[in-house]
């Protein structure tokens, strides 16, 4: 005969050690994911894009901090003491680089200076361009190349311009000795009066490889010496550097995410910073990455199709931040309201620009969430052009995996939407 009491005794026992086994499992389980997360890198970033591709990488492992967030501009940005705990416990610097936000320069490189940083404007697979000039973006005049990619060919053409329109004087036959050293003797008096003609002469004779420092002292004052170009690689090396080529001159145009491509090429960049890091889940930031590749080159194409019908059409930027979205999706910007999004633009500018929407029929002009709407206002006077808005920061968009594509996809809808009329 079975003893109920003894019955009811095993079935509670019973549950007590399930219960007691399950809140084990539930305390190891959060055990182990706080454990992991404590041992993933501290990653700080600075903008929005940013942080959102390294929120793609570092998906189900860890996640990123953000010092620019919500309408703040990086250009003028001012750490708050309250960020400044973040960058001293930071394992890993995500940035652009100094071209986009100089403030930060300095706090990165003393509060961050035990941490991995990592500036996107250095690294190899990111493509350039260099920063658009003439009346329409600048008080120069260049006429920059066109097309997808860094096109080398047509920025070294827009440096010949450049050379024939300031230095026609210097011209000469690269294969011709004496018409070169007539180039460097003028070229000395230029920059440094007759008292250094016989520097400039020297440095033509003497031995290449021991006249380094002072050769590269005389490119970097003078601001396209081009025709020191031929000399050797060397020599060649310090022409591209100057010319913007070399990441490492803190040269040209630092809105590099808006180029897809580029986006992809800080991912993989991260992703094997972050294996360097943090081995143990090497695997899974790489697989991140590969997945956040796949998933912009299926929307590169959605995007090429959406803009294809309003190519040509003409349109005015409030800053000159889209060069890199633009020149991949061949759609070019006619010309920027300001020159720097902080300064104010002046009656001559404004004048300037109001005439260009009226010559071009210009059908769009954008301002951005960031900056005050009455000066594109202003320059919109008496015309029939349209207004819209475009945001290279997403700053009204949710932090996150996420941001970056939809980023992209709200450049593209702005443009097609307001380019159509």
């Amino acid at each position: 005969m079975i003893d109920k009491s003894d019955t009811k005794g095993a079935t509670a026992r019973g549950r007590k050690t399930f219960v007691a086994t399950a809140l084990a499992s539930v305390a190891a389980s959060a055990l182990l994911s706080s454990t992991a997360f404590a041992e993933s890198p501290n990653v700080v970033t600075t903008i929005k894009p940013i942080h959102s591709i390294a929120a793609a990488v570092m998906d189900g492992v860890g996640t990123p901090h953000i010092l620019i967030d919500g309408a703040a501009s990086p250009h003028g940005f001012a750490l708050k003491p309250s960020q400044a705990s973040l960058l001293e416990g930071a394992d890993v610097v995500f940035w652009v680089g100094p071209q986009l936000t100089p403030s930060l320069e300095k706090p990165i490189s003393s509060m961050a200076s035990d941490a991995e940083v990592l500036s996107f404007m250095d690294v190899k697979d990111v493509s350039h361009l260099g920063i658009r000039e003439g009346k329409d973006f600048d008080s120069h005049d260049h006429d920059h190349g066109h097309g997808h990619g860094h096109d080398h060919g047509a920025e070294e053409a827009s440096h010949e311009e450049h050379e024939e329109e300031h230095h026609d004087e210097h011209a000469h036959d690269d294969h011709d000795h004496d018409k070169h050293e007539e180039h460097a003797h003028a070229e000395d008096e230029h920059k440094h009066g007759d008292s250094h003609d016989e520097h400039a002469h020297d440095d033509h004779d003497k031995e290449k490889h021991g006249d380094h420092e002072e050769h590269a002292h005389a490119e970097e004052e003078h601001d396209h010496d081009e025709g020191h170009a031929d000399h050797d690689d060397h020599d060649h090396d310090k022409h591209e550097e100057h010319a913007g080529h070399d990441h490492s001159d803190h040269a040209g145009d630092p809105h590099i995410w808006l180029n897809p491509d580029n986006g992809i090429a800080i991912a993989g960049a991260m992703a094997e910073k972050l294996a360097e890091v943090d081995p143990t889940n090497a695997e899974k930031y790489r697989e991140n990455a590969t997945a956040f590749q796949a998933k912009i080159e299926a929307l590169e194409g959605k995007i090429e199709e959406q803009l294809h019908p309003v190519e040509g059409k003409k349109f005015i930027v409030f800053h000159d931040a889209y060069h890199h979205f633009e020149h991949h999706f061949d759609i070019e910007a006619s010309g920027s309201i300001t020159i720097s999004p902080e300064a104010l633009s002046s009656a001559d500018r404004v004048a300037d620009i109001q005439g260009r929407i009226r010559d071009l029929e210009v059908t769009c002009v954008f301002q951005e969430p960031q900056f005050d709407a009455k000066l594109v206002d202003v320059v919109m006077e008496g015309s029939s052009a349209q207004k819209g808005t475009l945001d290279p920061l997403g700053t009204g968009l949710e932090n996150g995996p996420d941001l970056y594509p939809n980023l992209l996809q709200s450049l593209a809808n702005s443009l097609s939407d307001c380019l159509k009329g």
